[in-house]
């Protein structure tokens, strides 16, 4: 009679126990066998690490690792590595840390590539800075990282941005925003500086590539959770030669708003029946963040004419900051991801 007793505890866990699969496959959605995972659980509502969970072993054959965790338990991470391809760690960033929890997961390991030097640059455009007028084409120049002129040094307008919106209301109740502009904090600024920092915005900006052959598409895959987010090799066809990007205010962007990168053919030679001779290709890894008069985005340009090969050697930026540069415009120049 004891024996039963002391066996309930485990038939109730055993029942109430949730079947988890993590599939992994390549970048040509085959099944990767042998990949080495894990998965990690917390118990909700108990921060003890003595309450952790984790689940490690190998996918099969279909590419694909089962276990089985407590519905009480919270899946937070995962990691899956192989020899050859790049690590994946996806965590609450990605997704992870909902309750309940997703029961079936995908992950893609890219294939390890070479590293090539690149121009790479964080660009943040502002009406406010001179570098974005409002209802103007305003091109930029990859290869030397800044706006044409007459805002900037650039000389060839690799893709160009169109900006046009208009305000809508305010982040703030009414009688709020009469209290900020009584307070001395703001008398500073200018009507234009403080509508930008108060108001609410809706518009659309527009990118296009304004010479014959050039264009802009959207990339075909992008992987959050490994250091390599984007194929390494820019597409040689399905190129636009305008992309629209509505925007609105929103006072807290979702880490996933990020997850999206655009492939660029830019400097593009045709020949006689209209087909590419020659083009240089870019990538704009995460999104275009639009905004009213405010452009950003992380560029990376191959310098090199036909070479469409965009993973970056991170000691290796061909883009230089110019004499003088200071401050947070230095870091702009500074890569973190490949």
């Amino acid at each position: 009679m004891k024996i039963r007793l002391c066996l309930l505890p485990f038939l109730a866990l055993t029942l109430l126990a949730r079947d988890y699969t993590l599939t992994v496959v390549d970048e040509s959605s085959r099944p990767m066998q042998g990949v080495a995972v894990s998965a990690l659980f917390s118990r909700m509502n108990d921060p003890r690490f003595a309450s952790m969970r984790s689940f490690e072993g190998r996918t099969d054959d279909q590419g694909v690792f089962r276990f089985k965790a407590s519905d009480e338990m919270c899946l937070d991470r995962l990691r899956a590595a192989k020899q050859g391809c790049f690590d994946a760690d996806v965590t609450e960033v990605h997704g992870m840390g909902k309750v309940p929890s997703d029961l079936s997961h995908f992950i893609t390991l890219p294939y390890e590539t070479n590293e090539i030097p690149l121009c790479y640059k964080e660009v943040r455009l502002r009406t406010l800075k001179g570098n974005l007028p409002r209802k103007t084409w305003v091109g930029f120049d990859f290869a030397i990282g800044d706006v044409v002129a007459p805002w900037g040094r650039g000389q060839t307008s690799d893709v160009r941005f169109w900006v046009d919106g208009e305000q809508i209301g305010w982040i703030h109740p009414e009688e709020t925003i009469e209290r900020f502009r009584k307070d001395k904090d703001h008398a500073r600024l200018t009507e234009a500086e403080f509508n930008g920092m108060y108001g609410s915005f809706r518009g659309i900006t527009k990118v296009s590539c304004a010479q014959p052959g050039d264009g802009i598409m959207r990339s075909p895959a992008f992987w959050p959770y490994c250091q390599l987010k984007m194929p390494a090799l820019a597409p040689a066809e399905g190129y636009a030669a305008i992309l629209e990007i509505p925007f609105a205010t929103l006072p807290y962007p979702s880490y996933q708003d990020d997850f999206i990168g655009y492939y660029l053919r830019v400097r593009t030679r045709l020949g006689s029946d209209g087909r590419v001779i020659s083009a240089h290709y870019a990538k704009i890894q995460g999104a275009i963040r639009c905004g009213y008069g405010s452009v950003s985005f992380r560029y990376y340009y191959n310098p090199v004419a036909d070479d469409r090969r965009l993973v970056l050697d991170r000691k290796r930026n061909l883009l230089q900051p110019p004499p003088g540069t200071e401050g947070v415009e230095l870091t702009r120049y500074d890569p973190y991801e490949r």
